[in-house]
């Protein structure tokens, strides 16, 4: 018995040895999982914003401090080790340093009304949450997968707060359905166009040595990721709607004019209106 227990154990511990040395070389996986990290790892940035926004409610602001802050920083923090892990050779604190210098002159209150700016975060943790449960069923590292279930479920719960939220604050500002439709699509293309990519720009620049996974530019790595959410994550006709910025071409415009180009933010990243 002793011998087949020994024998089991080799075998799981090689397998998952064989799973992180083809996630190890997985460009996608490499560049995805990164800017998740950062961008989950930034929050506090949001927390501070949106107590400002949501001052007139305390149970907001309660919820924001203390459940979703904490919870995404968590998540940025096992991101992280998951990162360090298995890219070892990958300076993460001078890639997220790099990020964060960039990204925090960006995300100051932005100049719309409570509700509409739920919203953003509304599409926000539905982007987020297809996003970790295209990489909860498509992962090769069973530790990944777990943890990936785990944050689809995380902003599955977000979403439904926020959309709660948002039934509380239309009713006092009266918003309508074009203006909240215009709201969802500015968060959606936010996130395209510079959370997503801010945290992308300094993934090639930090590795001592040569970087174990392939180049990729911001364009392939768009096309690759909408590729690996329409494969694994099956999304439903209002999850498609949020993501239809994405399937649009880009525009060419040079990275150093991003920040410049949007000065309000809204978060990222992301990756569902049901947690898988």
């Amino acid at each position: 018995m002793q011998a087949i227990t020994s024998t089991t154990a080799r075998r799981e511990k090689n397998g998952q040895a064989r799973a992180r040395a083809i996630v190890r070389f997985n460009g996608l996986l490499f560049h995805s999982l990164a800017a998740a990290s950062f961008l989950e790892t930034a929050v506090p940035l949001h927390v501070n914003r949106l107590k400002q926004v949501y001052a007139a409610h305390l149970d907001v602001q309660l919820w924001l401090e203390q459940v979703w802050g904490p919870r995404r920083a968590e998540l940025g923090r096992r991101l992280r080790d998951f990162l360090e892990a298995t890219w070892p050779e990958f300076d993460w604190s001078a890639a997220y340093e790099e990020f964060y210098e960039s990204y925090r002159r960006h995300s100051g209150p932005g100049g719309r009304g409570a509700a509409l700016q739920v919203l953003g975060l509304c599409a926000a943790s539905a982007q987020a949450a297809v996003f970790y449960r295209a990489l909860g069923r498509g992962a090769d590292d069973p530790a990944l997968r777990a943890l990936a279930q785990q944050a689809a479920h995380g902003h599955g719960s977000d979403f439904d707060y926020f959309r709660a939220l948002f039934e509380r604050c239309k009713r006092d500002e009266r918003v309508g359905l074009v203006p909240s439709w215009r709201a969802l699509r500015a968060a959606c293309r936010s996130a395209r166009d510079f959370d997503a990519r801010a945290a992308f720009e300094p993934l090639g620049r930090h590795w001592s040595g040569a970087p174990t996974v392939p180049t990729l530019d911001y364009v392939e790595f768009r096309e690759r990721m909408v590729a690996l959410i329409q494969r694994h994550a099956a999304p439903g006709r209002i999850e498609r709607l949020l993501f239809r910025p994405w399937l649009e071409r880009e525009r060419s415009v040079p990275a150093s004019q991003l920040p410049e180009r949007r000065p309000e933010r809204r978060l990222s990243l992301a990756p569902q209106l049901a947690a898988a």
